[in-house]
């Protein structure tokens, strides 16, 4: 057992990061920090004598290191400058730079020229020292303890240069021209080496270690003052100075805690005693009530015996009486009852059938409850030989690519709606015509929102220019109003953040614009693939900005469509290859994108829960060395040889790789090696297989995706596909940087992975290649014996991980339902917030650019969409230097909000009328093929059988037409009840879609019903034949749009309907739960209308307000000067008594003119305004009301403020008043004007 208090024991700690000195042993007694040895015996035999001169040794030169750091600790507090580390001061010394600058801190005037030269040592860093002997004579520091030159200069006495300092520390502490030196030691850390190289040094120049504790006590003794005590001596000598104080003290706090106490438990007694007096006298009550209750109990019982001893007394008197009063009541009740059985004979007669009947039913309902007691087993066998039957035909269908006519004629019962189908389907029609209607007049309600909301904003900036007209005079207004409007001219750089209509209309553009990107992938898609193929470092900027358009797919509705988004991007790049090899090597910018994506969220909680366990076993074995190259093993081997024995290695140094290979220790240490990496990568693949369904849905989309579009793309090779799909890009790309990098997924800390030796990294980085040979199934060569003997591990693993990549590649149907709900238009419009990006400008504008610069190969429509956004944002915007840290944070708003495409709405009752038309001829007439079965004739039998079959349908659906009315009379008084005067659309975009949809849906209801259907869209012509034909012409109309080919028979229909018939289970699944999405969208929209019902009512009462303020603010200014045109004006309306509540002014359009509020007046001369009045009013806060007159003619036309400042924010500055007189006047000095008359 090893010595705990020797360097080579567990106990005494040497890593870098802790002390190196015992932890487990105490101080010396009397001398705090002075560690104690601790001498215990060791197990076989007695220790050498010489370990506690080596213990002391030890603690010596740790203890001197103490001391060094006190030092330059102190040193560094007084230069404000670093200098060299403990382990390198004394050379750091040895030039006196250091001591010259310390002089210089607390004797700059012993200081004159410091030699920096730090390169090598000179003759002239002596006089840096000898300012410091000059400093240190001058602050009176004794000769006792200063050092000679050679001391330091020489390294003679290191120790006592560092004592001197020490000495001088306390010295100019006790002055206070210096802090006051720290005690760091058993505080600092300390390697074996550094004190071993410390204490070498020391013995090297055999001097003594001067007395670094009691330098203080040695420094008052040569300066003449008191010796320094010790903190616990000053302590001691106050108790002892201070007995008498210190036991009076505690005795009056022992006195006071007993008195508490004695308190504490009077009380307590006392209520306790209370508490047992209250008890005592419940319990007294509580006796008397019940003595008092067993008297009465006892005298009430009394008296009932008295009275039941009565009745026995006279027991046979009251039997007699109670009998003959009976046999009296039951003489006349039979008298009563025979008199009216023979009043009623009929009824009689009619009693005796009916029980004669309930005998019969009895009878029946036995052996009615007997057949059925036996049917259930008969039933039981019938259910499970149908269902049998059902599930065998369900996979023959299910197996076929192309199954015929005759296999779907056997299965179209299948294909019978329930009333319960059609009462959903009719539910669902119902909530989407009301949703469809929310959401018109939530739009409407919104625009007038909006509308407000640019109002509100006009009248906020007329109020700023309120306050500035008062510091405007007339002759300076027009050339004030010149200067701004050329300022706002002058503004190159686009704000978004700006209130003006330009950067209003621009940030409104950019958000219809980024809305329009994230919802159609396919523009981003193809952007990505043009940059892609035009080279250039882009990699990064895409992914920042399309990751952040995205929102870092941190809800299931941006991530639902950046996963549109590569898909989009994986059919582009796969249409471009020519090899299933090149798209690998392409390395497409896109699987960069995925890449970051898995990074993610919880694809990377995925990973670490699934590599996590290895990857720590592998990071904590420190020992472990996975290399298996038979040339690096051989290396090492000699590597330890070498340093083992000292001499020179045997083998020989220069090897070929088949020469290492054959040594038989390498042959030893390569299979060991190999096992381990065997172990490891078996137990990372049977976790990797059971993960399979664990794996985020996002990755097993792509996956998908990608297997899907190179099938198609190259067939047959599937299984090659799925290999290269899951190696390259499931493991590759996605598990193995886990296993090499663990720290970026949070595997391990930071801490550990900083902390890891390249061999550690060199074993993860060995696993993980491992793995992937497995996954791509590549076998080793069979000239290596070690390594190929892993080949059958390896094609065995390679089978599990291909079962594993199959079925990682498929996509839980019910999953996939939820994200394709999650990207629902409805949904998305009934949010009360629309959704945000955030961005910088210079992310948005180089993105505009990007976009200009691609367009003809993003939008080759010449009308699309994306064009016509980029014609508004024209042109791109300059990108200035430091904008990119300054977020922009824009609310993207759909521009073409059309909820439903509407060709594809078409297409879509296009297919159901051809399916539901197809279904119902193969209910009557059967073939080799559906376009041979529809051209030919109509047979006698064939029409008899369609009869039947409208006659049954018909009658199937009267009820359901009941249920139908029902709903739709149900969804007319929503409708009634929801109508508004303003429920008009804003949007002529979204006003022609719901006409079309709504066309659509009546279309759709119009041969809703299998009856309506078979007869026809007129009612009339109910015959096969009609049928057939409406049949063709469906298929017609579908060949035309490209979905159908005469070519093969339509056959492409029969497979429609065959996955209808496999799939009719998911679509009710699907259908209830678009009716529980369509009912919360509903909910949603509800809130969202009364959420911006109050915001309306809230900017209509803050308009209001606006205005009352602008009413109290009326001009109270002096008086118009008497016998101007202005004092006779008002004296004239005083007499009148109709002087406006905010004033009447009265100007001559010569005034208005020089003033260039009038520029000019249709066919009147410029010479002859001065005839021609103008007389501005106001009676109502923000109407004023404008009355020109001339000779013989006199005009009115009122003017409101907000319609003066939507003019003026639509950048008019020159409007048009009257119709017979057509005056042009400046806008901007007309509201000035207003502002300034009327609330200035």
């Amino acid at each position: 057992m090893s010595d705990p208090t020797s360097p080579t024991s567990p106990t005494f700690q040497t890593a870098p990061d802790l002390p190196a000195i015992p932890l487990d042993v105490g101080d010396v007694a009397g001398i705090q920090g002075r560690i104690k040895f601790k001498h215990e015996k060791q197990e076989g035999g007695p220790r050498d004598a010489s370990w506690m001169d080596k213990e002391r040794a030890q603690l010596q030169a740790y203890e001197y290191l103490c001391h060094i750091g006190e030092a330059k600790e102190w040193i560094e507090a007084c230069i404000k400058q670093e200098i060299a580390p403990i382990d390198q001061l004394e050379e750091e010394l040895r030039n006196g730079i250091v001591l010259a600058h310390l002089s210089k801190f607390f004797q700059p005037e012993a200081v004159k020229k410091i030699y920096e030269d730090r390169t090598r040592l000179h003759w002239k860093h002596s006089d840096n020292v000898n300012y410091f002997f000059e400093a240190c004579k001058r602050v009176g520091l004794p000769e006792l303890f200063l050092f000679e030159l050679t001391d330091l200069y020489d390294k003679k006495n290191i120790p006592k240069v560092i004592y001197c300092i020490h000495a001088l520390s306390h010295l100019l502490s006790i002055k206070g021209l210096a802090p006051s030196m720290k005690n760091l030691f058993g505080q600092l850390q300390f390697t074996d080496e550094q004190l071993d190289a410390t204490k070498l040094s020391l013995e090297e120049a055999g001097v003594a270690m001067p007395a670094f504790r009691n330098v203080g006590d040695a420094l008052n003794r040569e300066l003449g003052g008191p010796a320094e005590l010790s903190p616990q001596e000053l302590r001691d000598q106050l108790f002892a100075d201070n007995v008498d104080q210190v036991i009076k003290c505690q005795a009056l706090t022992r006195g006071y805690i007993t008195r508490r106490r004695y308190v504490q438990d009077l009380e307590a007694y006392r209520r306790q005693q209370a508490e047992l007096a209250r008890r005592r006298e419940d319990q007294r009550v509580r006796d008397i009530v019940h003595a008092q209750a067993t008297v009465r109990m006892h005298l009430q019982r009394k008296k009932y015996l008295q009275r039941l001893q009565r009745y026995k007394d006279s027991e046979a008197a009251i039997t007699r009486l109670q009998a003959t009063w009976k046999a009296r009541q039951a003489q006349r009740a039979y008298k009563r009852y025979n008199e009216a059985i023979r009043e009623k004979h009929e009824a009689w007669a009619k009693l005796q059938a009916m029980y004669r009947a309930k005998i019969q039913r009895r009878e029946y309902l036995d052996r009615l409850k007997y057949l059925k007691s036996q049917d259930d087993a008969v039933s039981k066998i019938q259910s499970v030989w149908r269902a049998k039957k059902m599930a065998e035909s369900y996979k023959a269908l299910s197996r076929l690519d192309n199954p015929n006519v005759k296999v779907l004629h056997n299965f179209m019962d299948v294909l019978e709606d329930t009333d319960i189908d059609f009462e959903e389907d009719s539910e669902l029609e119902r909530l989407r015509q009301l949703v469809v209607k929310r959401i018109r007049e939530n739009i409407t309600t919104e625009s007038e929102v909006n509308d407000l909301d640019v109002k509100i904003s006009l009248l906020v900036r007329n109020r700023i220019t309120l306050e500035e007209v008062v510091h405007y005079t007339s002759k300076k207004m027009r050339a004030a109003l010149s200067n701004t409007q050329m300022s706002e001219k002058n503004q190159g750089i686009l704000n978004l953040n700006g209130r003006d209509k330009e950067s209003r209309e621009k940030r409104i553009h950019y958000e219809e614009l980024f809305y329009l990107l994230q919802t159609q992938p396919h523009y981003l898609a193809k952007l990505i693939f043009a940059m892609n193929r035009s080279g250039g470092n882009v990699t990064k900027f895409l992914t920042r900005v399309v990751l952040s358009l995205y929102g870092y797919a941190q809800d299931k509705r941006v991530e639902s469509l950046l996963l549109g988004l590569f898909k989009e991007a994986i059919k582009l790049e796969v249409d471009d290859i020519s090899s299933l090899e090149e798209f690998w090597r392409a390395d497409p910018i896109f699987i960069k994108l995925v890449v970051d994506y898995t990074r993610r969220g919880g694809n990377a909680e995925y990973l670490r829960n699934l590599v996590q366990p290895i990857i720590k076993e592998v990071v904590n074995d420190r020992n472990l060395n996975l290399e298996t190259d038979p040339l690096m093993i051989y290396r090492t081997l000699i590597a330890a040889e070498e340093s083992q024995t000292g001499k020179k290695s045997s083998r020989p140094y220069e090897v070929t790789w088949k020469q290492a290979a054959e040594d038989p220790e390498v042959r030893k240490t390569q299979a060991e090696r190999m096992a381990k990496v065997r172990d490891l990568c078996e137990r990372l693949r049977t976790a990797i297989s059971a993960s399979a369904k664990t794996m985020p849905y996002g990755l097993r989309l792509i996956a998908r995706e990608l297997r899907d579009a190179l099938h198609k793309r190259f067939r047959g090779h599937d299984d090659e596909i799925v290999r290269q799909v899951g190696a390259n890009f499931m493991y590759y790309r996605y598990i193995n940087p886990a296993i090499i990098q663990p720290e970026q997924f949070e595997v391990i800390e930071i801490a550990v992975a900083s902390a890891l030796t390249p061999m550690q990294r060199k074993n993860l980085a060995e696993v993980g290649k491992t793995l992937h040979q497995i996954c791509v199934g590549k076998l080793y060569s069979s000239e290596d014996e070690v390594l190929s003997s892993l080949n059958p591990f390896i094609t065995d693993s390679a089978k599990v991980f291909m079962s594993f990549f199959k079925e990682a590649s498929t996509v839980d149907p019910e999953m996939e339902d939820e994200y394709v709900e999650a990207m629902n238009e409805y949904a998305s419009m009934a949010q009360k917030q629309r959704p945000t990006v955030k961005l910088s400008p210079g992310e948005i504008f180089q993105l505009h650019a990007s976009l200009q610069e691609n367009l003809e190969d993003i939008a080759t429509d010449k009308k699309d969409n994306l064009r016509e956004i980029i014609a508004d944002l024209q042109p791109v915007p300059p990108i200035v230097s430091g904008s990119d840290g300054v977020e922009v944070e824009l609310r993207l708003r759909n521009r073409y909000p059309t909820l439903e495409d509407e060709r594809a709405a078409r297409l879509k009752l296009l297919w159901n009328e051809g399916k539901r038309y197809i279904a119902a001829v193969l209910r009557i007439q059967s073939g080799q093929n559906l376009l041979d079965m529809l051209e030919a004739p109509v047979t006698e039998a064939e029409e008899v059988a369609f009869q039947e079959l409208v006659v049954r349908e018909q009658q199937q659906i009267e009820v359901k037409r009941d249920i139908e009315r029902a709903h739709r009379e149900e969804f007319q008084s929503i409708n009634n009840l929801a109508l508004t005067p303003n429920s008009a659309m804003g949007s002529r975009d979204l006003s022609s879609s719901m006409n079309n949809l709504a066309r659509l849906s009546s279309t759709s209801r119009k041969f809703g019903s299998a009856a309506d259907l078979l007869r026809g869209p007129d009612g009339n012509g109910a015959n096969f034949f009609n049928l057939k034909r409406r049949a063709l012409e469906t298929m017609a109309k579908l060949e035309e749009e490209g979905q159908l080919t005469k070519a093969n028979k339509y056959q492409d229909m029969l497979n429609a309907i065959a996955k209808d018939m496999l799939t009719k289970s998911r679509r009710r699944s699907r259908r209830r739960k678009e009716l529980e999405s369509l009912r919360n969208t509903l909910k949603n929209l509800n809130e969202k209308s009364r959420y911006l019902e109050d915001q309306k009512k809230s900017y209509h009462d803050y308009i209001d307000a606006c205005m009352s303020q602008l009413q109290n603010k009326k001009h109270k200014g002096r008086k118009p000067l008497p016998f101007t045109r202005q004092y006779h004006h008002l004296r004239e309306l005083q007499k009148a008594g109709t002087v406006p509540k905010f004033g009447s002014y009265k100007y001559s359009a010569a005034d208005l003119h020089r003033k260039g509020v009038l520029i000019s007046i249709e066919d009147v001369n410029p010479k002859l305004y001065s005839v021609v009045t103008m007389t501005i009013s106001s009676n109502e806060a923000g109407v004023f009301n404008v009355e020109a007159s001339t000779i013989g003619v006199n005009e009115k036309y009122e003017l409101r403020l907000e319609e003066l400042l939507a003019a003026q924010y639509n950048n008019e500055s020159v409007i048009t008043l009257g119709e017979m007189a057509k005056a042009k006047i400046n806008l901007n000095l007309l509201i000035f004007l207003l502002n300034k008359k009327f609330y200035g």
